[in-house]
């Protein structure tokens, strides 16, 4: 476990202790020695200690946006699995580095998206030809933060990018199943607090997206300081329509009546044990981890392609990456 003592990292590492055997844990967070002592595992305050000093298969990944590629990149260097929290990488140069080190070492690197393994989602795919031709959708997803970001997240040196990267990862990968890359992207970026704006992590942005058929186009919403949270994907086809929420989704047809839906009806752990169960069964599945592979290729360049699209300044894209 890299990063156990964070937020994320103590939420999967019950379910990873459940799955496999937790071998090390490398954190430098003054917590983190006394929570490895508690689960009965070395503690490491360096990656390239618990390298030398422990043997393992698999890593699990939840660190700050800015060390995601320098921890992969040593990990896969030595040949280690790897099961990261996304991003997958910060900007498609790195992204196709991982890849290549993937695959030069033969090794996996999975990104955890809970939608994925969400029914609900699974629901919107299985249904998504019932539509017809799809020719527009919207996707909104805001948080309700009473108070600015804090944390790593609130450092450009560590997040390197807003809600875009951070919320909006997950937004752009479950579209990146249904659709394909838009070829146009304009984007605007606000910011609720001065100090947000200063440091260029967006508190909003608000995307069109534009394709190569031009009977399809789309929207996207991403925010963190909205008056409610809330999460909806709306798609309009030619014969119907889908709505979906992390709770529930539901097809209509072309005169809005419900025709089929389908409830989440499992707990969110549940869900998050079921994407790392899944993932662990497939690290020597050469196809799958391709697959994956390509699908988060796609999803870090649309995500570029959006920053590239707003930021216009000389130099302000090679500093979101530095």
């Amino acid at each position: 476990m890299v990063g156990f003592a964070g937020h994320q990292g103590k939420e999967y590492l019950p379910v990873v202790g459940e799955l496999a055997e937790v071998v090390g844990g490398v954190d430098s967070a003054p917590a983190a020695p006394a929570l490895a002592d508690s689960w009965g595992f070395p503690h490491f305050s360096r990656l390239g200690e618990a390298l030398k000093r422990v043997d393992f298969d698999v890593a699990v990944v939840t660190v700050p946006h800015s060390a995601h590629f320098p921890v992969c990149r040593e990990l896969l260097l030595h040949g280690k699995h790897i099961v990261k929290e996304k991003p997958f990488a910060v900007s498609e140069p790195e992204a196709r580095k991982i890849a290549e080190l993937a695959e030069e070492s033969d090794r996996g690197v999975f990104t955890l998206l809970q939608r994925n393994f969400n029914p609900v989602f699974a629901f919107a795919e299985q249904n998504f030809r019932r539509i017809g031709e799809p020719y527009w959708f919207s996707y909104d997803y805001h948080l309700n933060l009473a108070q600015p970001t804090s944390g790593w997240r609130a450092s450009r040196e560590q997040a390197l990018g807003g809600v875009l990267l951070d919320m909006g990862y997950h937004l752009i990968d479950v579209l990146g199943g249904m659709f394909p890359e838009p070829t146009r992207l304009h984007a605007a970026f606000m910011h609720h607090y001065r100090e947000m704006r200063d440091r260029r992590l967006e508190d909003l942005v608000s995307v069109m997206c534009s394709y190569a058929t031009p009977s399809l186009a789309g929207s996207l919403r991403i925010s963190r300081h909205n008056h409610e949270k809330t999460e909806r994907l709306s798609i309009l086809g030619t014969e119907g329509a889908l709505s979906v929420t992390p709770e529930a989704g539901t097809l209509f047809s072309p005169g809005g009546t419900a025709v089929d839906s389908r409830e989440r009806a499992v707990s969110k752990s549940a869900v998050v044990r079921t994407m790392f169960a899944h993932y662990l069964a497939r690290l020597e599945d050469r196809a799958y981890r391709a697959a994956h592979l390509s699908r988060q290729l796609s999803t870090v360049r649309t995500i570029d392609g959006i920053y590239r699209s707003h930021l216009t300044e000389p130099g302000a894209l090679a500093d979101r990456c530095a």
